[in-house]
């Protein structure tokens, strides 16, 4: 499995889902909903002698199954001009995972954002942690999609989807392409 997609959205059958399905139609892939896992908030150990990880929830179930994809596809709604508590927790936890030498480097990173009002604006710092924390991390952000929806099943029904999904949807395919050239060659 190459690549994931991981829904921070607390519903499993919204418009963060439909629009990461979309993205990914005909791409093979596995989907993690976040509010079906137990996350801890991030603890910080450093210098404590007590080490960075926290056995006692889901993360490292859910960071076994992302290391062995090589695209990642995060979504999320806009809540309070950011990402979701759910998604955010996640994402906090790279720490643990990056002080323990998790494969980050090399990794590609692509975003879906649904919001109601605005969140071409609204969700511009989503963004920009994502990207920072891909720098970071030295794996590759490959872009995202922000798209307006309200109703529950509006993406769904959507005919026609912005110029930056369609853009992001080429990246992905071109790096999933790649990737299935490569592993049927060897």
């Amino acid at each position: 499995m190459t690549t994931l997609f991981i829904n921070g959205s607390s519903r499993t059958a919204g418009n963060t889902v439909a629009l990461g399905e979309r993205l990914l139609t005909d791409i093979p892939h596995q989907t993690i909903h976040l509010i079906d896992q137990h996350l801890n908030f991030d603890c910080d150990y450093r210098d404590t002698g007590h080490p960075q990880a926290d056995p006692s929830d889901d993360y490292q179930q859910l960071m076994a199954r992302f290391a062995t994809a090589d695209d990642i596809v995060l979504g999320t709604p806009v809540y309070w001009y950011n990402m979701t508590g759910q998604l955010k927790t996640f994402v906090d936890r790279w720490f643990d995972s990056f002080t323990t030498g998790f494969p980050f480097a090399g990794k590609r990173l692509y975003l879906v954002v649904v919001g109601a009002d605005d969140p071409q604006h609204k969700a511009l710092g989503i963004g920009q942690s994502l990207q920072d924390s891909c720098d970071w991390l030295k794996m590759t952000y490959m872009g995202a999609t922000i798209v307006t929806a309200d109703g529950p099943h509006d993406v769904a029904q959507m005919a026609q989807l912005p110029a930056d999904f369609t853009a992001l949807r080429e990246r992905l395919l071109a790096a999933t392409a790649v990737v299935s050239r490569e592993t049927k060659s060897n």
